[in-house]
């Protein structure tokens, strides 16, 4: 790591919330986690805990590996599902019952009274899971760590946090060209431009109205009638508006019709609510930007960095410093190997 690259701490410091995602199981989701936990209990920063989906265990339940456990300090809160506090070998304060329930149980919160090892598990739904956040605020913490699930990017929603770390790795597919290119995909949709207006919040919740063009800004409307971006932005069209509010998440079934068609779309904008709802294949945005198609969104995400694995859990690995130097020349946002050089100073931190 170079000297004048920030520590993790540094990195999400001017933040309250930080969640991490994973580009695939075995990311090296958890390392970065602890990574972050040992570091801010180094600066004197108290934070809370929770995770959608299960973290912590020993061995993963997919891939049936062995996994770095979750490792949190005394005065630690943490948020988990009842059914997993037997699998927490820290004593525990209990401190509420939140009335959200999982699989695995009610959501309880507790603080830890020694360091140790925990398993986490938090609600799968994004409104419980920023709900999880705010009980969690009141018990003193200054900052909330979310661990994220597999496939889940609208955990870096700024509903649920204000900050985003993805963490990408060998376990993604065999191909490092191929890592590299799905990570920098994925970290461009993530970091999409704010839209120069505001869209109603009302307007989100029109699930009748995929689309709506937008031909007033200061006045979005809803349209007298189901509308599709090839039809509003045909060639030939009077006064075709640039922008166009995409309801919901927008996937390449959805483009295609708009891909085949000869809709001039050089100029055009798409807005969605924030770059988790673009579901669309790497090779659909291309043809899309080639065509002349942006996007934008409502809600700009913040993300911080990026993490990476060389080691697979499939028993393979890519040379770590020519992961790391395509990686970097691939994204504009500081990238750690916590599984290698970043991680040697996690016995300092403890």
């Amino acid at each position: 790591m170079e000297e004048s690259m920030k520590s993790l701490y540094e990195l999400v410091a001017p933040y309250d919330s930080v969640s991490l995602i994973g580009m695939c199981k075995n990311a090296g989701k958890t390392t970065t986690l602890n990574q972050l936990i040992a570091e801010l209990k180094r600066n004197g920063v108290s934070f809370g805990a929770t995770s959608v989906g299960r973290d912590g265990e020993s061995t993963d339940l997919v891939t049936n590996t062995v996994k770095p456990g979750i490792f949190v300090y005394k005065g630690t809160i943490v948020a988990t599902a009842a059914d997993l506090l037997k699998y927490c070998d820290t004593t525990r304060e209990i401190l509420c019952s939140t009335g959200i329930y999982t699989p695995m149980g009610e959501i309880i919160i507790f603080r830890a009274r020694t360091d140790g090892f925990v398993q986490i598990a938090g609600p799968s739904m994004t409104s419980q899971l920023a709900e999880v956040s705010e009980l969690i605020r009141p018990y003193g913490v200054d900052k909330i760590l979310i661990d994220g699930a597999l496939g889940r990017k609208s955990l870096c929603s700024r509903k649920v946090s204000q900050s985003t770390i993805l963490c990408t790795g060998a376990s993604y597919h065999k191909s490092m060209a191929t890592v590299v290119r799905d990570t920098a995909y994925t970290c461009e949709i993530l970091q999409l431009p704010q839209a120069p207006f505001e869209v109603p919040e009302e307007l989100w919740n029109q699930n009748d109205m995929k689309y709506i063009p937008v031909t007033d800004p200061e006045h979005i409307v809803l349209p007298q009638e189901r509308i599709t971006p090839e039809k509003v932005w045909r060639r030939g069209a009077e006064n075709p508006p640039e922008y166009m509010v995409v309801q919901g998440g927008l996937t390449d079934a959805m483009v295609k019709t708009l891909i085949m068609s000869n809709t001039d779309l050089k100029g055009k904008k798409m807005v969605l609510l924030d770059g988790s709802k673009i579901l669309l294949s790497s090779d659909m945005y291309e043809k899309l930007q080639i065509k002349g198609l942006r996007f934008e969104v409502a809600d700009a995400l913040q993300l911080l960095g990026v993490t990476i694995n060389p080691f697979s859990a499939y028993g393979f690995h890519f040379d770590k410093d020519e992961f790391m130097q395509k990686m970097s020349a691939a994204i504009d946002v500081p990238v750690y190997n916590v599984r290698d050089e970043y991680r040697k100073s996690m016995g300092e931190l403890a």
